[in-house]
């Protein structure tokens, strides 16, 4: 069995009570899981949630964002 390192991305769009974007980044990092299934053919061993870019809802329906 051949044992790799995949890196997989996800939209989470939340609702949160929270005022400042680094508490809702903190609490999703510290308390929130991440679950994969094995597969007939992939045993997952580990999941880690990473956030790395945050984009603001508000500027994408507002235009501010460069077109593809």
């Amino acid at each position: 069995m051949k044992y790799e390192t995949l890196f997989i991305m996800v939209r989470v769009a939340v609702h949160a009570d929270h005022e400042q974007l680094s508490d809702i980044v903190h609490e999703i990092e510290t308390q929130s899981k991440l679950t994969l299934s094995d597969t007939a053919n992939v045993n997952v061993l580990e999941t880690e949630i990473l956030l790395s870019r945050v984009r603001n809802f508000k500027n994408i329906n507002h235009g501010t964002q460069p077109k593809l």
